[in-house]
């Protein structure tokens, strides 16, 4: 895509914004998001409590966001509830930039920090959608948001060099002597200039008539639910083969580092390499994103990382672990795209701003589902090499069993419409 294809367009200066803003978000995600297990690990806690600290928090801030879209209804100011989100999830990152200098925090006041990241984050996600939706005209839709992703991958990435070499040579920062001082004061810098940006940006009021509408009540995500529409059926069929990913993902991290022994160095490398995997990976789908629609996309994306973890055990070897982290990264960008073109673009969903922090909620009950099997399994085994082995087989089986039933609903859902538009 041209750099100056949006110099003629109404919201021309706010869409190089929000390239500036996507690429502050993402290095705050690979500087600060990305080494929170590693970060928890180095506080003395257990590889069962560091998978716990990575997802509990996810359902506590899932089901508070729930209530984000009634707040919004009565402040009738979004753009401004995204701002102020934006600068409370940078907030985030000073008292652990404290605990780096200072004693070891409770685990539990750990917990309401990552609470407070996740309810802060998942807050924005869908007013930031609804926003973009107007923002950018449909005939660049395509082209602006590819831009925007890579973009994006480029912050991830520019978060994840930096970290790890910060942590690999341990940087300290003038009286600051924690180790993940740099990381986490960078992740705050970040996106705290970030959530400026964000108020810079173009908004007309009268977008806000579609938002403050919505009927949003819990009984409204009941019946949702409940109603057999096929939204709610993939969501409900996508939502167990999602917690077996949760069961094995977590535990991930602690591996590396506990168990294989890799150093903040080579823990950098891993990630780099998933994330060079998810970058390969789209680039590959916008080239046959013509000739492929939207299940082929979502059914390799479901093969793919089903059996991914049962792999962990044939080798530590370094090379090995890369190429794995790269074949996994490649098979979530096939999983990613796939599912949020099955669920945003072929569905006729007309409270989408409350659709979408239903899905938020939904999925974070996945995720802490698969975590407390898998953190129950590592406490009552113990967390030695072998029990984590033999908790990546069982997760990845759990996934295949799973992602049959899933991919046989999907294939169904796909050939109904078929035939529905046929007539």
């Amino acid at each position: 895509m041209g750099h100056d294809f949006y110099k003629d367009q109404k919201f021309g200066k706010s869409l190089k914004l929000s390239l500036i803003d996507g690429l502050l978000y993402s290095i705050m995600v690979g500087a600060g998001e990305s080494y929170l297990p590693a970060y928890a690990l180095s506080l003395g806690y257990s590889e069962v409590a560091a998978g716990v600290l990575t997802s509990l928090p996810l359902i506590t801030g899932a089901f508070l966001q729930l209530f984000t879209p009634a707040l919004v209804q009565k402040t009738k100011k979004p753009k401004r509830w995204m701002v102020l989100s934006a600068a409370l999830q940078a907030m985030i990152f000073l008292p652990l930039i404290y605990f780096e200098t200072h004693h070891r925090p409770n685990f539990w006041i750990l917990i309401l920090i990552f609470t407070l990241y996740w309810t802060s984050g998942f807050s924005i996600n869908p007013y930031w959608t609804h926003w973009m939706n107007h923002l950018v005209p449909d005939a660049i839709k395509n082209q602006y948001f590819s831009l925007r992703s890579r973009v994006a991958q480029i912050g991830v990435l520019i978060g994840l060099v930096g970290g790890g070499l910060s942590l690999h040579y341990k940087v300290e920062i003038g009286p600051f002597s924690g180790v993940f001082t740099f990381l986490f004061l960078l992740a705050f810098v970040c996106r705290i200039i970030s959530s400026f940006v964000l108020s810079q940006k173009e908004y007309v009021v009268d977008w806000d008539s579609t938002v403050t509408k919505e009927q949003v009540s819990f009984r409204d995500y009941y019946n949702f639910i409940m109603s057999g529409s096929e939204a709610s059926r993939f969501i409900l069929s996508l939502f167990p083969f999602y917690a077996c990913v949760y069961i094995s993902s977590p535990f991930v991290a602690p591996f590396f580092l506990s168990h294989v022994k890799l150093d903040y160095s080579d823990y950098m490398g891993a990630l780099i390499a998933l994330l060079f995997g998810k970058i390969l990976g789209a680039l590959f789908l916008e080239r046959i994103g013509k000739t492929w629609d939207s299940k082929q996309i979502f059914f390799w994306g479901v093969f793919l990382i089903s059996p991914g973890p049962m792999f962990w055990g044939l080798s530590k070897n370094y090379l090995f672990i890369l190429g794995l982290q790269f074949v996994s990264g490649f098979a979530w960008a096939f999983y990613e795209v796939g599912t949020q073109l099955l669920l945003f673009k072929n569905q006729n969903i007309k409270n989408r701003i409350s659709f979408v922090s239903l899905y938020n909620f939904v999925m974070s009950v996945a995720v802490i589902l698969g975590t407390f099997i898998g953190a129950s399994f590592i406490r009552n085994f113990s967390p030695t090499y072998q029990n984590f082995i033999t908790l990546f087989l069982l997760g990845g089986f759990l996934r295949v069993v799973f992602s049959a039933n899933l991919l046989r609903k999907v294939m169904l859902r796909e050939t109904r419409m078929t035939d529905e538009q046929a007539r």
